[in-house]
């Protein structure tokens, strides 16, 4: 594919961002390392312009384009449909080598591959989930599930080249150009870790995300993508064997997870100060805690949805010199390594993962502090490992 410009399109929050907007400015960093011109394409959902107005901004010298964010149920059903916003922009450059679409509607997406082909642009799919159940009103619900499938089996297909983070997808999409990359996370302006860490008389566990939509009670916990439940009845088994530990929870509060699952009440109760939530936080308060932890911790259950992503709870963590604790599924393997930037749970084998949390909260500040080290020195979450793949895969389009 020749130079000129990329255009990364995302739901992404600029300036104040979300995960995806730090995967767009990864992404943006890679690609004018190998001398590309971008363009990044977000939204603004505290414009008071109107939806079909652009906002357009610098940010790491990266034009940027908000889009308004309205969430009328008119403009939510827009959404489905509508590229005229994203044609705007590109008419306002003249060199467009590639659109990127970051988990992108299927309508519009099929759209856009017809309108970038008219006009020798490549069209490529940045995708990072396969979405699951939704839990908005009944009619968006379904759309959303008719979406996902679309462009999953569909619209994926149209387009030029996929960019995915799970083997699980490159198999899928067989046949296609597909480059798999992990979770691109690492947090610009990164605080730099100690050399040792502090010692501590116990274990200091974090999980830092939202693990099901909040304001519900949960009757499948099977649909629950992070199995927080699990982690919390893990560390009620090992408490009643007089184990300590501080287990912090950022990203939901104890009434919040209590509506969610109220028969769990009695184990929240029993942990006591065992078991801390704090709510949402803002990113710097939550990187802060992770990298000031002696673990992160996921559990998840193995399902298309978690086979089709990678965490990017797995990458911070690691990137910020923290190992993790985490289920053994997908391409997790490729990039944890057992006993030195982390330690593997088994699907669905509560008594194993209960013995891994047994041998993690028995560890001394040594072995905790050499497996930091060996996460501090990784650099397989770091973007400039990814240029060459990427290039490869831009070089074959």
């Amino acid at each position: 594919m020749k130079n000129g410009t990329i255009i990364y399109i995302g739901g992404f929050r600029f300036p104040n961002g979300n995960a995806a907007a730090k995967l767009a400015l990864n992404y943006a960093n890679i690609f004018s390392q190998l001398d590309y011109r971008v363009v990044l394409v977000g939204i603004d959902e505290n414009s008071d312009t109107d939806g079909d107005e652009r906002l357009k901004s610098k940010i790491f010298d990266y034009d940027v384009w908000n889009l308004k964010y309205d969430r009328s149920f008119r403009n939510r059903l827009c959404r489905f449909v509508s590229t005229e916003n994203v044609v705007g922009i590109l008419s306002e450059y003249d060199d467009v080598s590639a659109v990127i679409c970051y988990n992108f509607r299927s309508v519009p997406l099929l759209r856009l591959s017809t309108y970038c082909r008219k006009n020798g642009i490549k069209v490529i799919s940045n995708t990072t989930e396969w979405y699951g159940k939704f839990g908005q009103n009944v009619i968006l619900g379904i759309l959303n599930s008719i979406d996902t499938a679309l462009r999953m089996y569909v619209a994926n297909r149209c387009v030029d080249g996929l960019i995915v983070t799970s083997s699980f997808l490159k198999d899928f999409y067989k046949g296609s150009e597909v480059v798999v990359v992990p979770s691109l996370s690492e947090p610009f302006d990164r605080v730099k870790a100690n050399d040792s860490m502090n010692v501590r008389e116990k274990v200091h566990l974090v999980y830092a995300g939202t693990p099901f939509s909040v304001g519900r009670r949960i009757r499948d916990r099977g649909m629950i993508k992070d199995r927080l439940d699990k982690t919390i009845g893990y560390l009620f088994n090992l408490f009643e064997e007089s184990y300590d530990f501080q287990f912090d929870i950022y990203g939901i509060t104890r009434e919040q997870y209590v509506k969610a699952l109220p028969e769990d009440e009695p184990l929240v109760d029993a942990l006591k100060e065992k078991v801390c939530f704090h709510g949402f936080m803002d990113s710097d308060v939550i990187y802060s805690a992770i990298e000031n932890a002696d673990f992160t911790i996921l559990v998840r259950d193995v399902s298309r949805v978690t086979l089709a992503g990678f965490p990017t709870k797995i990458a911070e963590s690691i990137n910020l010199g923290t190992p993790v604790l985490t289920t053994r599924i997908g391409d997790m393997e490729r990039y944890v390594v057992e006993g030195q930037t982390g330690f593997f749970f088994m699907p669905n084998n509560d008594d194993y993962n209960i013995s891994v949390l047994r041998k993690v909260l028995s560890m001394d500040y040594r072995g905790i502090d050499s497996m930091k080290r060996h996460c501090r020195e990784s650099t397989v979450f770091r973007r400039e490992s990814w240029i060459n793949p990427i290039a490869d895969f831009l070089d074959r389009l």
